[in-house]
């Protein structure tokens, strides 16, 4: 099978794992905070955090992102500064369309994007998993090519399966010795009224003493709804997805609550590209200010339990009414803030 970064979408498990992940950083809060002493302090974001560039809106930057980084192991972000040095605008790149080359003098990299030579200034390069030597980011869809495509045969097959038979489900036995173009319009008739979704289940009639036979051959004979399954367990596992997520027949071990299967999947499977965003983004920031995706609001679970983590807060003093109203989307209680 052809695996390529748009083919392999097409493959209901890969478009559920990064879709999955790529939203799931898309939609969470990004702060700025400001390090000082041994605390840290929130501090106003550039403008480009909430505007990123005349065409995307912020959640749609960080799923371009994301999606570049799942499926090529590589995001590359051209970034434009105004007269001042500072940064206006950031907009992502097709990662196919960029080139990574040493400077000449080995002490350095470029990006050639086209005819366009592009320095380490103008492109924040967010690399995935990557040996040693690499330029790049190794990309998953590349080390699961196999997998892959298996995956795009077994759906190819299935679809051909249930849309025009992909066995022989039956013979016709006739009692003498047709001649072949009688043979051939019997097939034809056959093949007219009864093949297809359309056709299936359709009274047949059969002359001249023909009989049908019926040839029994069940998908799970065929074997290929096993390995679809399989399949998607394999890409689970390349994405670190839990396959809870993409097979509902598929018991969660990782905690019996929502919250403790919504922790797993933010620790294993989202902390890590988080990471490499936040580290690299917050090249573009001042100096002593840093870049965080805001977690915790992943983790909102039910209201009773919330407001209860809330009243441990406040109780023990690390909290204050209005910074849990805050959280809460609320203005602060009229007269200051309130400590527990």
């Amino acid at each position: 099978m052809n695996v390529s970064q748009d083919t392999a979408l097409g493959l209901s498990a890969v478009y559920t794992c990064v879709s999955l992940i790529a939203d799931a950083v898309a939609a969470l809060p990004v702060d700025v905070v400001r390090t000082v002493g041994d605390s840290r302090k929130p501090a106003v974001g550039p403008v480009w955090l909430n505007q990123p560039n005349p065409f995307d809106t912020p959640f749609d930057f960080w799923q371009k992102v994301m999606t570049s980084l799942l499926t090529d192991g590589n995001a590359f972000v051209r970034v434009f500064r105004g007269g001042n040095g500072k940064v206006v605008a950031v907009l992502p790149l097709d990662p196919r369309a960029v080139r990574v080359e040493l400077t000449e003098d080995g002490s350095g990299v470029v990006y050639k994007v086209a005819d366009l030579t592009l320095y380490s200034r103008d492109v924040l390069h967010v690399k995935g998993f990557a040996t040693a030597s690499s330029l790049r980011g190794l990309s998953p869809l590349e080390n699961a090519r196999q997998t892959i495509g298996v995956g795009l045969a077994t759906e190819e097959y299935a679809a051909r399966f249930f849309g025009q038979g992909a066995t022989m489900s039956g013979v016709v036995e006739h009692p003498g010795n047709p001649k072949p173009g009688e043979v051939a319009v019997l097939a034809r008739m056959l093949r007219k009224s009864h093949q297809g979704t359309k056709n299936s289940h359709g009274i047949g009639i059969l002359t001249g003493g023909a009989t049908w036979k019926q040839v029994s051959v069940t998908p799970e004979q065929a074997q290929f709804l096993e390995t679809q399954r399989f399949n998607r367990l394999a890409i689970a596992g390349v994405y670190r997805v839990p396959a809870y997520m993409l097979d509902p027949t598929t018991a969660s071990s990782w905690g019996s609550g929502v919250e403790e299967q919504h922790n797993w999947f933010v620790t294993q499977t989202l902390m890590p590209w988080l990471i490499r965003i936040e580290q690299a983004f917050s090249s573009l920031l001042p100096t002593g200010q840093s870049f965080r995706f805001n977690v915790n609001a992943r983790m909102r679970v039910k209201t009773s339990e919330r407001f209860q983590a809330y009243r441990t807060a406040i109780e023990a003093g690390f909290m204050s009414v209005d910074e849990v109203r805050a959280l809460e989307d609320r203005e602060p209680l009229p007269g200051g803030t309130i400590q527990g």
